[in-house]
Parts: C-alpha cells; structure tokens; sequence
C-alpha cells in the first residue's frame, strides 16, 4: 500500500487551523488515507460524525487489538517495526483490549466511575477547586494549567486511588513520556527511562497495599489481582498506569479549552456567568467546541470492508477523528457556533460503544465545578496573552495548550 500526504495533520501550523483543516478533509475526502505520523505507515483518517460512530462502536470490524486482525507473520514484522519493544506492564490495559478481556477488566473498576458514586465525590472537588483559587486570588494572575486544571484532578484521582499526591509532579513527567510519541533516539530513550521508573513506582506501592490493604481502588485492584481469575499481573500494572494518566489528562485539557473557548466568546460567557444551571449543558457543549481527547488511538480493520465509500483492507490501520466529527454540521446545526444551551447535544468527545471513556462521569463533575468556581470567583477573568502566542502540545491523542495565562481583577 502506498500513499502521499494530502493533509498537514502533525505541526503547530496545524494546531492554528485545526478546525479549518477538518472541515476541509469532510467535504473533500472525509475517509482518506495518509502517512501517519512517521511519514510512512499509512492510516485512514475518518472525518464524518456517522463513519466516525461507525468506527467506534463496531468492535467486530475495528478493534484495538492487533492480534485480531493480523496474522502471526503480520504480528512479528509489527513488533521488529516498532519504534519501542512491547512492554506488557503499560500496555495491557483497557485501550488495548476488546471483547470479553475488555468486560471484565473494566467491570473491576467501573462501579468506582459511575454517576452515581461520582456525585458523591463533588464535596471535595469543590474543596479542592477553592482551595486552588484561594492560592491565587489576590495575585490577579495565574497559569491556569500549572495552577488550577493540572492540580485539580490529579488531586482527585491520586485520592480515589489511594496514592500520595506529594508525587504528583512525578505523574505528569511520566504522563509527558507516555503521551509523547517517541519519534527520536531521545525521546525513545527518556520513554523506556520514565517506563521503568513507574513500575519501579507501583512495585513499592502495590507491595504496600498487599500488606496494608486501605479503603482505596488501589487496595481493590491488588485484591483482584491476587484472584488470579479476575485480574493479571500485567493487567495490573496497566490498568494502574491508564487511571493515573487519563485519571487527569483529559480533565486538565477539558478544563483549559473550555476556559479558552469562553474568554473568546464574550456572549457565551456572560450567559453562563448570569445563569449557573447551564454550566452541565455548557460542559456537554465545550467538550464537543474543542474536544480535549480530539482522536483515538489507532484501530486495526479484521475484514476487508467499505466506510464513507472507500474500500479498507483487512490489516489496514484507522483512527477516528473525534475532534472533527463534533464539528460536522450534518450532526450539530452551526457547528461552528458555541451555544452554552445546544439541544441535542450528541456529541462523540467521550468516545462512543464499548470503549466509551470510563471516567467521563468524573470528568464531566470535575470540570463543570472548575468552570463554576472560576467564574464565581474571578471578576473579568480574561486572557493574559494574546491568542496567537499561545502554544500546543505536540501530542496527536489530545487537543492540549501547554499553558493558559490568565487575569482577573484582583
């Protein structure tokens, strides 16, 4: 198979016409096939909110699991092409699994997630958000992402999960490194580093739950693990890498492009300040606007099929592009336009089918009470740069400023 790139989908060039460039591949090749972001192995991109749905909940034809598409041949010169040896310690987890693996797996941890149990964590959120405000209030001035988006869910999680958030600097270092792909000898190597270090990490700490077991998904997870049947020693590991990392960063993205979505729509803002029962409404619309999770990792296609009117071979690699589906004006009316009250509001920022995101019920919380209490508490918040000099992360996965200078009148 081979293929030219049509479409800039990797630089900071990009990152300033992202929605531009969207729009352009719906209406010109809305299932198109391009060089990934090694330059060589090609993918199909999919644009269009149905084929996007399509490729998420059909875990018969797309599945995250390459050993159920690949043959044993296909899976050896896989893993010889590979930038980075398999490491089953981070990589069995959820995002890698499919079908009954992926039920019980997630049935461990899933009560801990649900609407339900997370509502009663609002309290403490709540806590936790004005106590980082407290810090900053009377400075008229913050690095939101540093001071406010990172701290708060990282608090959140490091306490669901029973760890010391003393650590949590640590945690975003290693999330960096795993986030990042590794497309230089340095990179590589600071990935194998920051690999070994938090397995290192986990070792001390499950060791610590097995001789102390606390009221903690930590505890919960070593005891299931301990019943061989329920949870392996890789899965282990994994499932503890996965809640640490995506435990905070899609929060910290969610809540930095929402506070950047409202600063530029002055309208929009001055609603939500004027009426507060918006702000669930408005969390649904500010995570379809600018989707913090803005494509998925990469499915492998397990029978030769058609999508968007393209014909995709068994073997082929797909990733659906979330950020562009929630903008496609078959689906939302005025796409582009950010309206707090959108009604429906079907949008895919989640996910969508058996690998719908586990702690969108948390995330959703988390960020409605962020919005809430800056809001409240920092008249005329605003930007304290302009637009144009802010600047991206280079992680393909996530739609994330590095950082977001803020002021308010003190």
């Amino acid at each position: 198979m081979s293929t030219t790139q049509r479409y800039d989908l990797y630089s900071a060039e990009f990152r300033a016409r992202t929605h531009e460039t969207y729009s352009r591949m719906r209406d010109e090749s809305p299932v198109h096939l391009q060089p990934g972001l090694n330059g060589e192995t090609p993918i199909w991109f999919v644009t269009r909110y149905d084929d996007v749905v399509t490729v998420l909940t059909d875990d018969e034809r797309f599945v995250v699991d390459a050993k159920l598409a690949l043959t044993q041949d296909e899976l050896r010169a896989l893993d010889a092409a590979s930038p980075l040896p398999n490491d089953d310690r981070i990589n069995t987890n959820l995002l890698t699994m499919d079908g009954e693996d992926h039920r019980r797996v997630r049935q461990l941890v899933a009560k801990a997630f649900t609407p339900r149990m997370v509502e009663r964590l609002r309290p403490r959120i709540q806590e936790i958000a004005d106590e980082l405000v407290d810090r900053v209030a009377a400075e008229g001035r913050m690095e939101l992402v540093d001071d406010f988006a990172f701290p708060l869910p990282i608090t959140v999680i490091a306490e669901l999960l029973g760890i010391p958030i003393e650590d949590r600097d640590r945690f975003r270092v290693w999330s960096n490194s795993f986030l990042l792909p590794p497309m230089t000898d340095e990179l590589r190597e600071r990935f194998l580093r920051h690999t070994d270090e938090f397995v290192a990490y986990l070792d001390v700490l499950f060791a610590e739950r097995r001789g102390e077991p606390s009221d903690d998904l930590v505890s919960a997870l070593v005891q299931a693990e301990e019943h061989g049947d329920r949870l392996g020693e890789n899965e282990l590991y994994s499932m503890a890498v996965l809640l640490i990392v995506a435990g905070h960063e899609t929060t910290v993205s969610l809540i930095t492009n929402a506070v950047l979505a409202l600063l530029g729509h002055p309208a929009e803002l001055e609603r939500l300040q004027a009426d507060a029962s918006l702000l669930p409404t408005a969390v649904e619309e500010l995570l379809r606007y600018d989707s913090p999770v803005e494509r998925t990792i990469t499915r492998w296609v397990t029978q030769d099929t058609q999508l968007g009117g393209e014909s995709i071979a068994r073997g082929d690699l797909v990733i659906a592009v979330v950020g562009s589906a929630n903008r496609d004006d078959a689906q939302f009316p005025d796409a582009d336009v950010l309206d707090l009250g959108r009604a429906p509001n079907r949008h895919v920022g989640f996910g969508r089918g058996p690998h719908f995101c586990l702690g969108a019920p948390l995330a959703r919380l988390e960020t409605e009470i962020a919005l809430g209490t800056l809001l409240r508490r920092l008249p005329n918040l605003r930007l304290a740069i302009a637009e144009g000099d802010l600047y991206w992360r280079p992680i393909p996965l996530f739609r994330s400023l590095a950082s977001l200078p803020v002021a308010w009148d003190a």
